[in-house]
């Protein structure tokens, strides 16, 4: 049998409706709990935790003026400010699927949804405070990172025949353990026996994690394809599918992975920055811009929230735009661009531009067809300013590429190469960086200017440089419906082969997937349509 309840547990119920708080108030006074404390915002909430201990916290989303209820609810978990003896409650009058996601990826002990009835309250708030009081000496030992005492604990406790109904709570815990103590091949086999008990989704991940340590892939890669069927599961599947595909080098499955798992549970800033880098290794600038908005947007308010995130906001607008031939949306990334380098002079106070913001101002410019004035407003820089942000570095070496200063630029990717070499940076940021490297030394002109280049060939009757041209074009393109109209347009009047036979009928398909499932503009479609009739026969 489960331990009885006590009655002086301290609760903090945080929740800005007055309404709301009586009710509650009432609710727990009349189930006989009276240590109750209150906060009506996420600040006041943060200060009560730091100075008191609670056994439950009830903390509702929508709170006024700042962070809201999943914000505060991160950074307490973050901060250490709510500990593993502690309860949380989630409680949410908004249920859409992606809120509700993000919030249990944070793990509460319960999520209620308003509106509620007192018995179903007191039937969560019981069943938390129960398993907290019964799990307290095993947190204690968690806390201190005294692992094989939290073990054996839990141990004694699975012997308890009356405690049968936690057994479950404890069995996951025990796993949670032998991971925390990176006992890989003692986990796997302990995974495997629950699941011969039940297919308990705990068990499904935990087996997993210990697949990937111990380095069996292909084994991960088929229980992965199982868990993506089962809800609760589902999530985790697609974050690990994306870095086993990531790994293999399969960039396009590692993006669609990711986006599936973003599109379940938005709110997780780390998944919100896989996409972006992503994203960014597929030259996919829309998708790069959607994942860079979506971080500042969830990170309005939170712990998250600094300069980096806008300035790489501005960035993801200035690279979506010179992608684009809709003058529309350009006009309306680089207005997102510019209110983004606004925003961090007004809320964080950097009046005077440092490199970075000189960086993004000159790539404006660029975007906005001057050239020259970008290229003196990079180089007043200094060449020798040391490496403080890889993104920053990056950034400026892709603007000194963008005006023509590509000796400068190339002299800066060496330097940033030579920094990873020494830093390690993050996976997808290393790969990246590789591919702007070798992509660009590849380029004499900035990616605008490629395919203007590439129409001159063509109309000089240069089809092979031309053909050359619109394919590096294309490549760090692949949206870019001119662009590939351009490309079809080479192979069709080429006068000879200009690739193979395979490769030729590749890219034709290739590039009319894209033309008939992009906008032309007026002339377009007509060249389109004009090559597509003269040339029926022969694509037939």
């Amino acid at each position: 049998m489960e331990p009885d309840v006590k009655r002086d547990e301290r609760i903090l119920i945080i929740d800005d409706q007055s309404l709301s708080q009586s009710y509650l108030r009432y609710a727990l006074e009349q189930l006989g709990y009276h240590n109750i404390s209150y906060a009506d915002r996420a600040q006041t909430a943060l200060n009560l935790c730091k100075q008191n201990n609670y056994e439950l916290i009830i903390c509702a989303y929508n709170l006024p003026k700042g962070k809201d209820g999943y914000q505060l609810f991160e950074e307490l978990k973050a901060t250490g400010l709510h500990k593993l003896s502690c309860g949380l409650i989630f409680i949410s009058a908004e249920t859409e699927p992606a809120l509700v996601h993000s919030v249990l990826e944070l793990q509460p002990d319960e999520f209620l949804a308003k509106p509620y009835v007192i018995r179903d309250l007191q039937q969560r708030i019981e069943r938390v405070l129960r398993r907290k009081q019964q799990l307290r000496p095993v947190y204690e030992q968690l806390e201190h990172q005294q692992y094989n005492a939290a073990l054996n604990l839990l141990n004694q406790q699975l012997t308890q025949a009356e405690l049968h109904k936690l057994f479950p709570l404890f069995l996951k815990l025990k796993g949670d353990i032998l991971l925390l103590q990176q006992k890989y091949t003692e986990a796997l086999t302990f995974f495997n026996a629950m699941l011969q008990i039940q297919p308990f989704g705990w068990a499904r991940t935990g087996k997993v994690r210990c697949l990937l340590h111990i380095n069996e892939e292909q084994q991960a890669f088929a229980e992965l394809e199982l868990m993506l069927a089962r809800t609760e599961t589902r999530l985790f599947a697609l974050d690990c599918l994306s870095e086993l595909e990531f790994r293999q080098q399969h960039y396009q499955q590692a993006q669609q992975h990711i986006l599936a798992a973003a599109d379940i549970a938005p709110r997780n800033l780390l998944r919100q920055q896989k996409l972006l880098q992503l994203s960014r290794l597929n030259h996919d600038y829309e998708m790069q811009y959607r994942a860079a908005r979506d971080m500042v947007k969830f990170a309005r308010h939170s712990m998250h929230e600094q300069p980096d995130l806008y300035f790489n906001l501005a960035r993801a607008s200035i690279d979506f735009a010179l992608s684009s031939e809709d003058s529309e949306q350009q006009n309306r990334l680089n207005r997102q661009a510019t209110l983004s380098l606004n925003t961090v002079q007004r809320q964080f106070g950097q009046q005077n531009l440092s490199d970075a913001q000189q960086v993004l101002q000159a790539r404006l410019l660029y975007l906005q067809d001057h050239r020259e004035k970008a290229r003196q407003l990079l180089a007043e820089l200094s060449e020798q300013n040391e490496i403080e942000s890889l993104e920053d570095a990056l950034d400026k070496a892709k603007a000194l590429h963008e005006v023509g200063l590509s000796e400068a630029s190339r002299k800066l990717f060496n330097r940033i190469s030579q920094y990873c070499r020494q830093q390690q940076p993050e996976p997808a940021f290393a790969a990246y960086l590789l591919q702007e490297q070798q992509e660009r030394s590849a380029m004499a002109h900035g990616p605008r200017e490629l395919n203007n280049n590439a129409v001159r060939l063509y109309q000089h009757g240069n089809w092979q440089e031309a053909f050359s041209a619109f394919s590096l074009a294309w490549q760090v393109m692949p949206k870019n419906a001119g662009i590939a109209l351009n490309l079809w347009q080479t192979l069709l009047t080429s006068p000879r082969p200009l690739c193979s036979a395979l490769q030729r009928q590749q890219l034709l398909q290739q590039c009319q997937q894209l033309i008939e499932s992009s906008k032309l503009r007026t002339e377009q479609l007509q060249r389109y349509e004009q090559l597509k009739q003269k040339h029926l026969s022969k694509l037939a």
